[in-house]
């Protein structure tokens, strides 16, 4: 039976980033990094790729902040092999005094926005917007990454100071009776037990299953959202266009005999109501574009192979065009071939991450990165290895990311204000 001093279930950005600050900045050594796919195969590979250090609450704001210093590390060390680039985002209002999120609060104060509200300069430097838009606040500190690129880079430095790599699903795991865990592994070729004194939940959607195995509920939900990118033959949205996000909740636009059809359908009565802020597009390079919008709330089980969602690109593009009249042309004839790829933003309600110790010794979480895990993963990581591994001090954003925050009376009221989560 193999023994390890720290096992870290789920190898998607957030748990090589965990098993890369174990390893590099506290020297832990025994260390295995397990799931069922190959890293970066699930939840990671379905990632936007994009990060800003805009947010609605301090805590969001500085945590990704912070996470996007780790990354100038990184490329100060080993060079900009992750591509990051500050190209900004563009939220985009058809009100000139909207706030991007409602009632934002002081988190919004480290960021540097820029907004634009003049008619003429909005139709002089924005030509592909609709006329109806009367607002861009252009987020200076956000942009676009290449994930796999980052992920890898941190699992080669992991494994090079000792961290083992294996592919195998989590069956059973039992508490051992001094301390510790033992953990029943099931792979294609064999099945194998496991002991390890420390044990990280960084499983992306399937971390309540884990933690189920231990009589244990984390208080996070999955619900399940897609992207799709198409070709842009007429060259509608510019290559240096920023990642662009429509901040206004909208009903979508239908002709008569279509309004008909759907309210004659109680199946598709849904496709009549309003729809949440957060359609978004950006350039994918190569004459593509790719486009988002996760205005599904459903909350159901995850599923390791996630199904796409036929009507999905239609419903994007016709809300798209709303704010970029030149895509109207690809509303009844979307361009061929769509990649549309599909995963799980795994969430707590105020859509903050648990990260810190669970109730059972030696067992941690570094779960509910929902939608933000490329640009918070190596925030994640560290705070998570620093909670494990006893450092002197913890940012302030600790305690609101604790697990156990929901019996923290003043976290709970910071919570209980909260008119905006951040999601995109």
């Amino acid at each position: 039976m193999k023994k390890y001093e720290v096992v870290v279930c789920g190898a998607g950005i957030v748990g090589i980033a965990t098993a890369y600050y174990l390893t590099r900045k506290y020297g832990q050594k025994n260390l295995l990094l397990l799931d069922k796919l190959p890293p970066m195969t699930l939840t990671t590979s379905k990632s936007g790729e994009n990060f800003r250090d805009y947010w609605p609450q301090t805590c969001m704001t500085e945590f990704c902040s912070h996470s996007l210093d780790l990354m100038q590390e990184l490329i100060e060390t080993h060079g900009d092999v992750f591509k990051l680039r500050s190209s900004g985002y563009d939220f985009v209002s058809e009100k000139a005094d909207r706030e991007i999120f409602a009632s934002a609060q002081a988190g919004t104060q480290i960021s540097s926005v820029s907004r634009t509200s003049d008619a003429t300069a909005l139709r002089r430097d924005y030509p592909w917007l609709s006329p109806q838009i009367r607002q861009v606040a252009h987020i200076n500190r956000a942009g676009a990454v290449d994930v796999y690129a980052l992920g890898t880079l941190m699992l080669n430095q992991a494994r090079a100071a000792g961290t083992a790599l294996a592919m195998g699903e989590v069956t059973g795991i039992e508490e051992l009776p001094d301390s510790g865990y033992r953990l029943h592994v099931s792979a294609a070729a064999e099945s194998r037990v496991l002991e390890t004194s420390s044990l990280v939940l960084a499983a992306g959607p399937f971390v309540n299953g884990l933690a189920r195995m231990l009589r244990i509920e984390v208080p996070v939900t999955s619900i399940r959202q897609h992207k799709f990118v198409i070709p842009d033959p007429q060259a509608v949205i510019p290559e240096n266009m920023p990642f662009t996000i429509f901040a206004d909740s909208q009903h979508l636009e239908w002709d008569d005999d279509e309004r008909e059809l759907i309210s004659e359908d109680p199946e598709y009565h849904w496709l009549l109501e309003e729809f949440p802020p957060g359609l978004h597009i950006k350039p994918e390079g190569s004459g593509h574009i790719k486009l988002g919008w996760a205005y599904n709330r459903k909350v159901e089980s995850p599923d390791w192979k996630a199904a796409s969602d036929k009507h999905f690109p239609n419903i994007v593009m016709r809300g798209a065009s709303r704010f970029i009249p030149g895509l109207r042309q690809y509303r009844n004839s979307i361009p061929t071939p769509i990649a549309q790829f599909s995963g799980y933003y795994t969430r707590t309600r105020e859509n903050w991450p648990l990260i810190g110790p669970l109730e059972k010794p030696g067992l941690f979480a570094a779960a509910a990165l929902s939608g933000y895990g490329t640009m918070a993963a190596c925030a994640a990581g560290e705070l998570c290895a620093d909670h494990m591994l006893g450092a002197a001090t913890l940012p302030a954003y600790a305690r609101n990311f604790h697990p156990e925050r929901y019996h923290d009376q003043e976290i709970m009221a910071e919570i209980s204000t909260l008119s905006s989560d951040g999601q995109l």
